[in-house]
Formats: C-alpha cells, sequence, structure tokens
C-alpha cells in the first residue's frame, strides 16, 4: 500500500510513503499488521483524531506495539529540531493510548528534496524502514498510478483524491536506523 498526502490506511506487511519532504510517514505495528499515516502540514486534532479512530475502529488496531516516525528536520516549520519531532510523534501516541516503543527515523540524509519511505513489517512486531530520494519526473508517472480504492484507507482530511499511487520502484532503497524517542 502506498499513502500520498493526508491519507491513512491499513496494509498487513508493507506501506510505502511517496514524497517525505516536509510530510511525515508515521506507522502503528499491531499484531496484524501496520497502519500508516501520511501527515502532511501541522497536526491538527481533527488530523490526530482521525488516525486514532481509524486503528480503533479496525480488526486489526490491537495488541500495538511499536510506534514510527519518519521525517526531515528542516522539512517544515514544525521540525527545525528533533525534540519538535518527538514532541509531535508522543502526541500522536497520547492520542493512541499507546505507551510502548517509540522510534524516529531521520531522512535528513536522504539526497534531493523529498524522499520515498518504506516500512515493511517484520513478524508484526517491528519494522524495517528504507528510503531513496524521490524523483517527481520518475516516480510521479500516470503508470505508478490509479483509481482511489477506499479498502483499508481513509482521507484524515478533505475528500479522497482521484487517482493514488499504486507503484513505487523499490530500486535504491537504503536502510534508515529509527532511533528511540525519549
Amino acid at each position: 500500500m502506498f499513502l500520498g498526502e493526508r491519507e491513512i490506511g491499513f496494509d498487513a506487511a508493507q506501506i510505502g510513503f511517496p514524497s517525505i519532504g516536509g510530510c511525515r510517514a508515521i506507522v502503528l505495528v499491531t499484531g496484524g499488521g501496520l497502519f500508516g499515516f501520511h501527515l502532511s502540514g501541522t497536526l491538527t486534532q481533527v488530523k490526530r483524531d482521525a488516525f486514532a479512530h481509524f486503528i480503533q475502529a479496525h480488526a486489526n488496531g490491537d495488541p500495538k506495539r511499536n510506534l514510527y516516525i519518519a521525517s526531515r528536520v528542516g522539512g517544515n516549520a514544525q521540525h527545525t529540531n528533533p525534540g519538535e519531532v518527538h514532541a509531535e510523534i508522543k502526541e500522536i501516541a497520547q492520542a493512541l493510548g499507546f505507551n510502548g516503543s517509540v522510534y524516529w527515523a531521520d531522512v535528513s540524509g536522504v539526497g534531493g528534496a523529498s524522499a520515498y519511505v518504506q516500512f515493511d513489517s517484520l513478524q508484526n512486531n517491528t519494522c524495517i524502514v528504507t528510503a531513496r530520494t524521490w524523483d517527481d519526473n520518475v516516480d510521479r508517472n500516470p503508470a505508478n498510478m490509479g483509481p482511489y480504492a477506499p479498502a483499508n484507507r481513509t482521507m484524515a482530511l478533505g475528500a479522497p483524491v482521484a487517482q493514488v499511487f499504486t507503484n513505487v520502484n523499490p530500486a535504491g532503497l537504503k536502510a534508515l536506523y529509527p532511533t528511540k524517542v525519549p
């Protein structure tokens, strides 16, 4: 599954996030799979609650195991230092009623203005996080797009987009090593 801006979704094994520049890729690992949120702009209560409600209403929403955020320091006005990233993900953890381990993967070292970030479930306990430079001229190819299908996904805010990513080439993905959020 690939989640574009403002999308929330669930997949049992893998979630990819196209074009993470100022946005944040957020993933909750549960016993049933991965819940993802492509957070763009400021985290508002509406966006935070949409993610929490999607998870709470889903059959695979528990048990919650680990929470991840991947973002770029300086990618937007809300994240000028790691402390601001940590504060935001802790706010999301609180909304989810999650008291487990929280991790941050810094994509600042990935070249280009934005990155493709991919989370792969590792036995529904943790994630392997990889990333590569996002290239709009190549990646935003119409062949990589398809009609919005609402199964296991929703929008955090606003109407669904007509076209969503159905394919992203994984070539060039490199491991990121998330650090535990204090």
